[in-house]
C-alpha cells in the first residue's frame, strides 16, 4: 500500500518549512497535552500551553514569510489579527497542523467547546519524533531476557512455552534490529569525521554525542550484561533441543492450535509452522553471534580514527609542507561550505579566487647534451640459457673415505674399537643401547652407521621405523648384529 494513502499528501510540509522549529515545538506541545488530557483535549488547554512556553519563540514567527512557503496545492490558511499578535500566530499554525492531517477538531454542540482528536498515524508520528528529541532511551537487554524465559520454559515445559516461542521470536527480528542500527550508527561516526576540521568538534561529537547515545546506552550493554556472545549459544542450544524432541515439537503443536493465528488448521501445517519459527529464530541469534564482530572492528577503527584527526588537526607544523596543508585544508572547507554545482561557481568562492590570482602554475622543461640525440629504443630482454654449474657433490664419496680413513680419532680402527666397547659380549645391540656422552660418541655412531651400510664392519645393520631419544639426542633406531659367533644377548 502507498504511504499516502493512510496519511495526508502534505503531512510532512510543515517540518520541511523555514520555521520548522516553531512547528516542531507546536508538535512536542500537542504530544505533552495528549499525554496530559488524553480523551479530552480542548482546543483552549492546548493553545494555551503553547501561549505559556511558546512565547518568546513566537515572537520571532513571521507568517507572511511563512506563507512563502507555500505550494500551489496548500490550502491557503487565512491570518486573522485578534489583541494579541502571539494568539493570532498561535491560531494561524493551529490551522495549518489541522489543514495539514496532523489535528481533527470536532465541536461539543452541548458546551460549544471545540475537542482535539489525533489520528492513529498522528499519535505514532509524535512518538516518533519525542523519542528522537529525547535522550532518556534505555537500552531493552532483549537477549537475557530471552534467554531467561526459554530457559524457564525448557526447565517447567508448562503452558506458556509456545507463547515464549513466539516472544523469542518477535525478541531476535527487534534484536537484529537493533545491532543493524548500532553497526550504522558507529560507520555514520566514521564518517562524519570526514567532514570535521576542528579537534573540538571531533571531540565533541565523540564524547558528548557518539558516547552518551550509542556506545553507553547501545554498544556498552550488547558487550557486558546482555552479552550477543554469552547468551545466543544457550538460545540457540535450547531451540535445536526443542526442534529435535518429538515430545516437545507436539506439545508447541498443541498449544499452538490454541493461538488465533493458527485456530482450525491441520496439525501438519501447524508443525510446519512452529518448525519455521523455531529455524528462523535459531538463524537468527547465529547471524548476530557473528555480526557483533564486525561491529567491535568498526568501533576499533572509528575510535582510532578520532585519535589520528584530533592529533593531526591539533600539530601545529609551520615548515612549507604544514603552510601548504593549511592552504588545502581551508579550501576543502570553502567546498564544503559553498558547494559549487559548476567551475563558475567555484570561481567565484573567496579563497579559489585568491589562489588564481597569486598561484601561477607553468610547464616547465630543459636542455641538455643529450637533447640532440635520438630515444633509445627499449627492447625486450633475452631469455639466455642459464650457465652450467660444477657439480659440488661429484668427489663427496672420495671425501667421506678420506675422512674415514684418517688416522685421527674417528679413524677406522676409531670406529670399530667404540663399536666393540658398545656391544661388550653381546650379539645384538640398537642405537638406545649406545652410550652418548659426548659429540664425539655421536659422531662415531653416525660413522659406525655409515660402515654398517657398506658392510665391511664386523657387524650388519638393521633399520627400525621407531626414532628414539638418546641422551640429548633424536637419532633413528638401528640394529647392530655381530656377524659369525654366537654370544649372549
Amino acid at each position: 500500500m502507498n504511504l499516502f494513502d493512510r496519511l495526508p499528501e502534505n503531512f510532512f510540509s510543515v517540518l520541511s518549512r523555514k520555521y520548522k522549529a516553531v512547528y516542531s515545538f507546536a508538535l512536542m506541545t500537542l504530544f505533552e497535552t495528549l499525554k496530559i488530557y488524553k480523551t479530552k483535549i480542548k482546543r483552549s488547554d492546548y493553545t494555551k500551553a503553547l501561549y505559556d512556553h511558546g512565547e518568546d519563540l513566537f515572537k520571532l514567527f513571521d507568517v507572511e514569510l511563512d506563507k512563502l512557503d507555500d505550494k500551489n496545492e496548500d490550502e491557503n490558511i487565512p491570518y486573522e489579527l485578534s489583541d494579541s499578535v502571539i494568539t493570532s500566530k498561535i491560531n494561524y499554525i493551529f490551522k495549518k497542523l489541522v489543514n495539514t492531517g496532523w489535528i481533527s477538531v470536532e465541536r461539543d454542540l452541548a458546551n460549544n467547546v471545540d475537542y482535539l482528536y489525533l489520528p492513529s498515524y498522528s499519535i505514532k508520528m509524535l512518538q516518533l519524533i519525542s523519542d528522537l528529541s529525547s535522550d532518556t532511551s534505555l537500552y531493552v537487554p532483549l537477549v537475557h531476557q530471552t534467554y531467561s524465559e526459554l530457559s524457564l520454559e525448557d526447565e517447567k515445559e508448562d503452558d506458556y512455552m509456545f507463547r515464549s516461542l513466539l516472544a523469542a521470536r518477535k525478541n531476535a527480528d527487534e534484536l537484529e534490529l537493533n545491532v543493524t542500527l548500532l553497526h550504522h550508527s558507529i560507520c555514520v561516526f566514521g564518517h562524519n569525521l570526514s567532514t570535521v576540521f576542528d579537534p573540538n568538534e571531533v571531540l565533541r561529537q565523540h564524547f558528548d554525542i557518539f558516547k552518551s547515545d550509542v556506545r553507553d546506552k547501545v554498544y556498552h550493554p550488547m558487550k557486558t550484561y546482555d552479552s550477543l556472545g554469552l547468551y545466543s549459544l544457550p538460545v540457540i542450544n535450547i531451540l535445536h533441543r526443542w526442534q529435535h524432541d518429538p515430545r516437545i515439537m507436539a506439545k508447541l503443536v498443541i498449544q499452538a492450535k490454541y493461538d488465533p493465528n493458527y485456530v482450525g488448521k491441520k496439525s501438519s501445517l501447524v508443525n510446519v509452522e512452529v518448525n519455521r519459527i523455531l529455524q528462523e529464530t535459531i538463524d537468527i541469534f547465529s547471524r548476530l553471534n557473528s555480526a557483533f564482530v564486525e561491529i567491535d572492528k568498526a568501533n576499533a577503527s572509528y575510535t582510532q580514527a578520532v585519535q589520528k584527526k584530533v592529533t593531526y588537526l591539533s600539530s601545529s607544523d609551520k615548515t612549507i609542507k604544514g603552510k601548504i596543508d593549511a592552504i588545502i585544508l581551508e579550501v576543502a572547507k570553502a567546498l564544503d561550505r559553498e558547494n559549487p554545482q559548476s567551475d563558475l561557481e567555484m570561481d567565484k568562492i573567496d579563497i579559489i579566487d585568491k589562489l588564481n590570482s597569486t598561484v601561477s602554475i607553468y610547464h616547465q622543461g630543459f636542455v641538455d647534451s643529450d637533447s640532440l640525440t635520438m630515444i633509445k629504443n627499449r627492447v625486450e630482454k633475452e631469455e639466455l640459457d642459464p650457465l652450467p654449474l660444477d657439480d659440488m657433490y661429484s668427489d663427496f664419496d672420495s671425501s667421506l673415505d678420506e675422512l674415514i680413513n684418517d688416522e685421527n680419532q674417528f679413524s677406522l680402527e676409531a670406529i670399530e674399537n667404540f663399536m666393540l666397547k658398545q656391544f661388550k659380549d653381546r650379539r645384538t645391540i640398537t642405537s638406545k643401547d649406545v652410550e652418548l656422552n659426548t659429540m664425539d660418541d655421536l659422531i662415531l655412531l653416525i660413522l659406525a652407521t655409515v660402515r654398517g651400510e657398506f658392510n665391511d664392519m664386523f657387524y650388519t645393520l638393521e633399520k627400525l621405523d621407531s626414532k628414539i631419544e638418546n641422551g640429548n639426542y633424536f637419532i633413528p633406531n638401528y640394529k647392530f648384529t655381530r656377524k659369525g659367533r654366537s654370544a649372549n644377548n
